[in-house]
């Protein structure tokens, strides 16, 4: 019966965490044997996330309020909140998940706060040697996104490595080290919705018949035989005037169709040739009718080594350092018309990672009643991405001035294209390159790193056990992603080309004229245009932030059934400041102006300030062993 402690926390040890059945050997995976542990639909992307961490709630908690240390230190990076080693399991030995009442030494958690340990050497040499292989051949395939000429894509996942432990001073010092690879060629699935083949080689006047003139010249592009397949909800209508009124037969005369537009559709028009209309009444042949497999790499390397020295009967030090590396890459469907990627998790670019970690410490038994303990930590997170056509200035090939430009770094490269889904349909056309289609922020440039020093005292006086302590952290940060893609992420919707929203519209057809900046009188009309781009020099914004941590804990053995855990934690989070005048900028609410750190009287910190007494976080435990089988804990 636990009857030293309120906290809600699992315990698994080494045998646990070697033989527990944890999903793909991920660390991570752990949490999922908790209870009120809930695995997310929804994952970061494979590049900011190449050791595939898992996205799990704990107690309905966000995923990113669960903390990570790994040997007394730090293993979160702050800003995704993704854990920066992911241990291998034959590296891992004492394994503990609190879910409610930590102790006030641990905190930085709305959620979980898991805590590992590195595996020892001992006086004998042990050791193992792992190879887990799987594949896609014995897969089933899926017959609505998987056709039978394409069959399963093709993949092969090895996750393999080593460990050994032992003596490098017999009874004091000793030593363990670990590798493990991943060497993986995944095969994916994907779908995308496409223009038919019938509309395609009419909008570029490669086929005779309704809205031609009889010599294969275009007149339009001919939606007629979408009409048949989307009902009255899909007229074209002519907002030049007016008063809008519906083209003729739902052709659009070729004088206004975008010389843009039809060139990403010449792009296009080698896969539309697979995409027939299907029955007429519904939407066969129109929605989600274009599928095909294709591949990426994924290879990591990963390394720990543990040195621990036991100096006399009341001293031991411990040196711990880890290292992640990794190469990601995946094609996208449309080869330079961009598309979904087909990498891991629909990722089309390439991306290289690399992830250190490094904890240090001394344990001190001053008396027997009074211990020590000194920490030194280190981590750093680190992503580079870049398009799969980084080198070229696609958007001025296809004709789009102003996307493309020099002076604004990572601008090159595909936009992206987002025509609106299909009324009554389900997959939204997606063509081009963006976060939201091939699964890439792209260009990104991630550097993140903190060091950490933490110092705890523990003293027992009679039936107290008191414990204190503080964690000061220095963290540094730059960022410079493509949330928005760079070269501009461009959305056509169904109601420039509708009824002033009424009725009818067809984001293809707002596409074809180019209208991506329309402004309608309601909101769900509006076209968007966004990019994030700017002319400053990569990697000279940086962000600085100091965040400490005190806290102070007694647990009193008040009666022999009684025990309180009576704690208080002080965390204090300095306002964020900048590395150099511009190189960032606040939005005052006051007064509406942007006010940019290091000009004229703004500091680096932009005048923001920190409220000390409102950042106490107490701690209450109550356990009470009513007899040898019943204990009631609560705080």
């Amino acid at each position: 019966m636990k009857t030293a402690s309120a906290d809600v926390s699992t315990v698994f040890n080494q045998q646990q965490v070697s033989s527990l059945p944890v999903g793909d050997q991920n660390f991570t995976n752990l949490q999922l044997l908790l209870p009120g542990a809930q695995l997310l639909g929804w994952s970061h992307a494979a590049d900011e996330n190449p050791q595939g961490s898992k996205q799990i709630q704990v107690d309905g908690q966000a995923f990113g309020g669960t903390a990570f240390e790994l040997d007394g230190a730090d293993n979160q990076e702050p800003i995704l909140g993704i854990i920066v080693i992911n241990p291998s399991m034959d590296a891992v030995t004492e394994t503990k998940i609190t879910t409610q009442k930590f102790d006030a030494e641990l905190g930085k958690a709305v959620s979980a706060v898991v805590t590992a340990q590195t595996r020892s050497g001992s006086n004998n040499f042990h050791g193992s040697t792992y190879d887990f292989r799987t594949g896609n051949a014995n897969e089933a395939r899926d017959p609505y996104t998987q056709p039978a000429a394409g069959g399963i894509p093709a993949g092969l996942k090895n996750r393999f490595g080593r460990s050994i432990g032992g003596p490098i001073l017999k009874n004091k010092a000793f030593f363990f080290a670990n590798y493990e690879g991943q060497r993986q060629k995944v095969g994916t699935a994907s779908s995308d919705t496409l223009p038919t083949n019938t509309l395609t080689q009419s909008a570029l006047g490669k086929e005779t018949g309704p809205g031609f003139d009889g010599t294969n010249t275009v007149a339009g592009a001919d939606f007629g035989e979408y009409e048949k397949q989307l009902g009255a909800a899909g007229i074209i209508w002519n907002n030049a005037g007016t008063t809008p009124t519906p083209y003729p037969d739902n052709v659009i005369p070729a004088g206004v169709l975008s010389p843009q537009a039809l060139n990403l559709l010449t792009a296009l028009e080698p896969y539309t040739t697979n995409v027939s209309l299907g029955g007429a009444g519904d939407l066969d042949g129109v929605d989600n009718n274009y599928h095909e497999n294709g591949t990426g790499l994924f290879n990591s390397n990963q390394w720990t080594e543990l040195v621990d020295y036991t100096l006399n009967d009341k001293m031991h030090v411990f040196e711990r350092f880890s290292r992640f590396w990794d190469v990601l890459s995946g094609t996208v469907m449309f080869s330079a018309a961009g598309g979904p990627g087909f990498g891991i998790n629909g990722y089309g670019c390439t991306s290289q990672g690399a992830n250190d970690s490094l904890a240090a410490g001394m344990d001190i038994a001053i008396s027997p009643k009074l211990l020590t303990d000194f920490r030194l930590g280190y981590l750093r997170y680190n992503i580079n991405d870049s398009k799969y056509d980084a080198s070229t200035d696609y958007a001025t090939t296809l004709g789009i001035p102003g996307l493309n430009v020099a002076s604004y770094p990572g601008s090159s490269g595909a936009p992206g294209f987002f025509p609106q889904t299909l009324p009554g349909g389900t997959q939204q056309p997606l063509y081009g390159a963006s976060l939201n289609i091939n699964r890439c922020n792209c260009p990104l440039d991630e550097r993140e790193d903190q060091g950490q020093n933490v110092n705890n005292w523990a003293l027992i006086r009679g039936n107290h056990s008191f414990k204190a302590g503080a964690d000061l952290r220095y963290g540094r940060n730059l960022r410079v992603p493509s949330d928005t893609d760079r070269a501009g992420d461009l959305n056509f919707g169904n109601g420039p080309t509708s009824n002033l929203g009424v009725t009818g519209g067809l984001g293809l057809a707002t596409f074809l004229l180019g209208d991506v900046s329309y402004i309608s009188n309601t909101a769900a009309e509006t076209n968007t245009f966004g990019r994030y781009v700017g002319n400053v020099t990569e990697g000279n914004a940086k962000e600085f932030q100091k965040r400490t941590f005190f806290y102070a804990q007694d647990t009193w053995r008040a009666t022999h059934k009684l025990t309180l855990n009576l704690g208080l934690r002080w965390e204090l989070y300095f306002p964020e400041a900048v590395n150099g005048p511009g190189n960032g900028a606040l939005m005052n609410l006051d007064d509406g102006y942007l006010h940019v750190a290091g000009i004229g009287a703004v500091p680096s910190d932009m005048g923001w300030t920190i409220d000390t007494k409102k950042q106490f976080a107490p701690r209450i435990g109550i356990t009470y062993q009513i007899d040898p089988k019943t204990v009631i804990r609560t705080g």
